[in-house]
């Protein structure tokens, strides 16, 4: 639902772009406003849910845990990745291309198709930390192989970039799927039961931090750098992708007593029960 919803936005942002005029980008920030204000009156609508009873524990449990507080700094750095198609991709199309302008709401949709028809089968084998982790490293790779076909646009004719552009925007989701599945098993599998919120909570952190700094990072690297920029966020998505195997293998051995080992790839998690 949230891709839709963000796709549905770049279409309407693309035709906003198309038209180029001031009121339309007035129109488009007053439209944005008035479907906060829509969602605000959905979430009014629902059930308040009542707490169950707290759990005994440290307070900060989850900010002792090294190996967890480590996975969360890799997702982190990760989720850079979510900023890529929304805040590099238009900038890049426009400023070092000569593909159409219309590629910017195309390569959103594509995203979304690609994201939408293939979510659960890109997660239905990551059931474990182990399976995971190398969900992670897959995902560093497709990222790579994303950002090394985008930068590739640059200086080529507009029908060649038009035409290539799209390919590295499929890759990209690709990767984006097993980083989403990844993330939600490993945040899920390695938080103990008595501290659930408290630990993902925690995990949320990185995420949010890649939501804050993202974007400036992507612009310095991509639209200021420019083609080598673009590689070195591969590389940079690559290598902590790498990294993942050893830091679950870190958090089995560090885990709280009373929780599971996930040793192999047979043993069910909490996050597909």
């Amino acid at each position: 639902m949230t891709n839709i919803g963000i796709s549905l936005g770049a279409v309407l942002a693309g035709w906003v772009v198309q038209v180029g005029a001031h009121s339309a980008y007035q129109l488009m920030i007053v439209a944005n406003a008035v479907s906060f204000a829509a969602s605000a009156l959905i979430v009014l609508r629902l059930r308040p849910v009542e707490p169950g009873p707290a759990a005994g524990g440290p307070r900060w449990m989850a900010m002792r845990d090294r190996p967890y507080l480590a996975l969360t700094a890799l997702d982190g750095v990760t989720a850079v990745q979510f900023k890529v198609l929304p805040v590099a991709v238009p900038l890049w199309l426009i400023a070092a291309t000569e593909a159409p302008h219309w590629l910017i709401s195309g390569t959103m949709l594509l995203n979304t198709v690609v994201v939408v028809t293939c979510q659960m089968r890109a997660g239905r084998s990551i059931d474990t930390p182990v399976a995971g982790a190398r969900a992670y490293r897959r995902s560093g790779f497709a990222f790579l192989l994303a950002c090394v076909l985008i930068s590739l646009t640059q200086g080529i004719p507009g029908r060649a970039a038009a035409a290539l552009l799209p390919a590295g925007v499929a890759v990209h989701p690709i990767g984006e799927l097993w980083h989403a599945a990844a993330g939600f098993e490993i945040s899920f599998a390695l938080a103990p039961e008595r501290a659930t919120g408290q630990y993902l909570g925690v995990f949320g952190l990185g995420a949010a931090l890649a939501e804050a700094a993202g974007p400036a990072l992507i612009i310095f690297l991509c639209i200021t750098w420019g083609r080598p920029g673009w590689y070195v966020l591969g590389a940079l998505f690559a290598l902590t992708g790498l990294a993942a195997p050893l830091l679950v293998r870190w958090a089995e051995r560090h885990r709280p007593a009373g929780q599971p080992q996930f040793v192999g790839e047979e043993a069910p998690s909490s996050a597909t029960a």
